[in-house]
């Protein structure tokens, strides 16, 4: 053990019987030359930390400690003892102790070297956390677990090295593993190296093993590797690339985030789920496949990052992708999601700026709100007709033309558009409700001032709010024609706020230009002459596309409507 000098000894001392004075009231049990302890049954103590005041410069703890005629074995350092003590440097902890508690010494920034004892059986979660100043760490021999983030933050570490006599632990070149080179621990983050190859025949890589590490490049691994556990590569600032065995089945949260200049990556056939934060903020990844058997995505998998396209592989899984799991990814263009998702959760899209075009399960029946919110190029979209609830689900996307939800073909009767169901995307000229819309609550469809052709294929108008209007504006203010199922027209032209309309028109009835009540080829040259001669009194029968104006392209689509391909 390394022998204290007494102006050390003297400090610790004086220190504490100077907030002895000033604060009476110790937390701790008793007190001993300096040291505060806890009691932890008859024989035994722990040490812990006196009240308000900050162990500082060396400590010598005694294996034994007498107090009031009794003698205790200290055998433990108890949670947070030596917490954020920032001018201590040498910690010397005596053979008897048995384990090390939470946070003990974790932010003791200055702490350079502490004895570990051959007794010590378990380190506890964030043991040495953010201990920034060790360089070397030994583990010695019966010690047999290391908590929870343990050593994180010890950024220092040059090499770690281990007692021969161990049966948990083995250190070979500075890094450790278990003594059967199954699984890696630690890798000391203040090495040079700029490549690492995993050996066989580890199969699992601890949580934080390279976190943050400022050399490594390139990590190479074994076939032999099952499992990944989370922020092994957290702040790599220097990882450009990874390859993934297709044998690893689990790959924890935040596996690659912050790795700011990773640029490709394979994921293993054997995934099951893309956990929380994966690739955050991974701004130079542009382009990611995500494996067939994947079937979750987590939240913020890709927040910030850089992906222009996300590929799924035929024969996609996957069924839920998690709240903000794109969110602010600025740079994604277009996204084509496999047919079994079933789930996407709020915010998932959200600022997603360059996001151009989307394609939306068909098996789609949850969608949270801000999915696509502030994603200011998309220009068409379309929510499934199995959605039960839209709300707040497209807002402020300023580009948005076309917006359909639900089909003529949808199970009637199952969707809900609440309050700001659609909201403030000022430029939708074309929205669809398929037969699914049941209900719009009071101002389910918000700021639709450019709207010029609504569908409704609801058989039965949906229930409107009559009191505080389902459409904003309302329907009276706008210059936009309803189309209804013919069967329907007389009801729709009765229903509460739907009767406010002021061109209710069958849709059946389209492409009847000359108003003979039946489409046929002489509609053609009727919107021929139409177009030339500007007579647009029946334009909403004229606008074959149903964009909203009366154009050259409707005399085609009527001629595609005639050939039965409209």
């Amino acid at each position: 053990m390394k022998e204290i000098t007494k102006p050390s000894k003297m400090y610790c001392v004086l220190a504490v019987l100077l907030v002895a004075c000033l604060f009476p009231a110790l937390a701790a049990d008793f007190e001993v030359d300096g040291i505060c302890y806890n009691v932890i049954n008859e024989n035994e103590v722990e040490v812990t930390s006196p009240d308000s005041v900050k162990y500082a410069g060396e400590v010598l703890i005694p294996s034994t400690v007498v107090n009031a005629g009794t003698t205790y074995r200290v055998t433990r350092i108890g949670n947070k003892a030596f917490y954020s003590c920032k001018d201590l440097t040498v910690v010397d902890i005596p053979e008897g102790v048995t384990s090390i508690g939470d946070n003990a010494f974790a932010y003791s920034t200055k702490l350079e070297n502490v004895e570990l004892p051959n007794s010590l059986v378990s380190i506890e979660r964030f043991g040495f956390y953010g201990c920034s100043s060790f360089t070397t760490f030994h583990v010695p021999r019966n010690l047999a677990q290391f908590g929870d983030r343990a050593l994180i933050g010890c950024r220092q570490i040059r090499f770690f090295s281990c007692s021969s006599l161990s049966q948990h632990f083995k250190a070979v070149d500075g890094v450790l593993y278990s003594k059967d080179m199954t699984e890696l621990y630690y890798y000391p983050i203040a090495d040079p190296r700029t490549t690492f190859d995993v050996p066989a025949p580890v199969a699992r890589i601890h949580e934080y093993c390279f976190y943050g590490s400022p050399t490594l490049t390139q990590v190479n691994f074994p076939e032999t590797l099952r499992w990944i556990d989370m922020n092994i590569f957290r702040d790599c600032k220097g990882i450009e690339t990874a390859y993934i065995p297709d044998g690893v089945t689990h790959m924890d949260m935040t596996v690659f985030g912050g790795c700011s200049n990773l640029t490709s990556v394979h994921l293993p056939a054997g995934l099951d789920s893309l956990a929380n934060s994966t690739f955050m903020l991974c701004g130079k990844l542009t382009e990611v496949v995500i494996p067939r058997n994947v079937k979750y995505i987590g939240t913020y998998a890709f927040y910030q990052s850089g992906v222009r396209t996300v590929t799924f592989e035929e024969g996609s899984c996957l069924e839920t992708i998690d709240h903000d799991a794109f969110l602010e990814c600025r740079s994604l263009q277009y996204v084509d999601m496999p047919n079994s998702i079933k789930t996407i959760e709020y915010q998932a899209f959200y600022r997603c700026d360059s996001l151009a075009w989307a394609h939306v399960s068909d098996s789609l029946t949850n969608m949270g709100t801000c999915v696509f919110a502030y994603c200011p190029l998309l220009t068409e979209c379309e929510i499934p007709g199995g959605v039960t609830t839209i709300w707040n689900a497209i807002a402020k996307c300023e580009g948005l033309k076309r917006l359909k939800i639900g089909s003529k073909d949808s199970a009637p009767g199952v969707t809900l558009i609440k309050n700001c169901g659609i909201v403030d995307c000022e430029q939708i000229e074309h929205l669809e409700l398929g037969a699914n819309v049941d209900s719009l609550e009071s101002h389910a469809l918000v700021d639709l001032k450019h709207l010029k052709v609504l569908i409704s294929w609801a058989p039965v108008p949906p229930r409107c709010d009559g009191y505080w209007h389902s459409f904003d504006p309302y329907p009276q203010q706008m210059s936009v024609v309803l189309y209804v199922p013919k069967s329907s027209l007389e009801t729709y032209r009765t229903a509460v706020e739907w009767e406010n309309f002021k061109t209710i028109v069958a849709i059946e009835d389209v492409g009847d230009v000359n108003g003979d009540g039946m489409v046929s080829i002489a509609d053609v040259t009727a919107l021929i002459d139409i177009l030339l001669g500007g007579n647009l009194d029946r334009a909403p029968y004229c606008d074959v596309n149903l964009d909203g104006d009366v154009t050259i392209a409707d005399v085609t689509a009527l001629i595609d409507l005639l050939l039965g391909n409209g």
